[in-house]
């Protein structure tokens, strides 16, 4: 292997590296507060979006329950470092953000009967077990109810496959929502998931 071939191998390596450390970090603090944390994934590509509406619904519903909420918003992440081509503070930060929270809720429209490639990248990222003791909850929107399964089918394997305990799914259709906001039985909905993520995480 001559030595251009094997620099993106070694950036690579590095981003693992610094992935890793930052992992080390977030595991040694120890949550001595007493907060409750929720962390909102934003994976649609474009803003203000329908899914990101559902999002911020749904961390003011648990803020409102006294969690300290926060929402990373995948779009506005360096591309390159989304994607392990090089090394980002922003990536480092939002990882270790998810890896502090005791709730973490991702939020997306359906792409080809899955989640965005956007979010795809940003789990990509996360260390293996990054999930683990986090209550999850998969947000997902569409313009049929023909692609609802696909919110069940891709988000409980993807925090499964980190660790996570998947706690509710919902699929929203367009119809469900008023000039870009959620309906009232979205409202309805979102409250009652917020209950009851917050009551599994273990209310502050």
């Amino acid at each position: 292997m001559n030595a251009t071939a094997a620099e993106p191998e070694r950036e690579v390596e590095a981003l693992d590296g610094a992935i890793e450390e930052v992992l080390e970090e977030t595991l040694s603090l120890a949550r001595l507060d007493g907060v409750l944390r929720a962390v909102g994934i934003a994976g649609s590509p474009r803003s203000p979006s329908k899914s990101r509406a559902l999002l911020e619904l749904l961390l003011d519903d648990m803020e409102k329950l006294g969690a300290e909420v926060r929402l990373i918003d995948v779009a506005a992440l360096p591309p390159a470092a989304l994607l392990a081509r090089e090394p980002s503070p922003e990536i480092d930060d939002a990882i270790s953000a998810v890896g502090q929270a005791d709730i973490v809720v991702a939020a997306s429209p359906a792409y080809r009967a899955l989640y965005s490639g956007a979010l795809k990248c940003f789990f990509d990222l996360l260390p293996e077990g990054h999930l683990a003791d986090k209550v999850c909850v998969g947000l997902m929107t569409g313009a049929l109810p023909a692609h609802a399964l696909a919110a069940e089918y891709g988000f409980r394997p993807l925090f499964a496959s980190l660790g996570g305990a998947p706690l509710a799914v919902l699929y929203a259709t367009d119809d469900q929502f008023e000039e870009g906001r959620p309906g009232e039985s979205l409202r309805e909905a979102v409250r009652d998931i917020a209950d009851a993520a917050v009551s599994a995480a273990g209310a502050p």
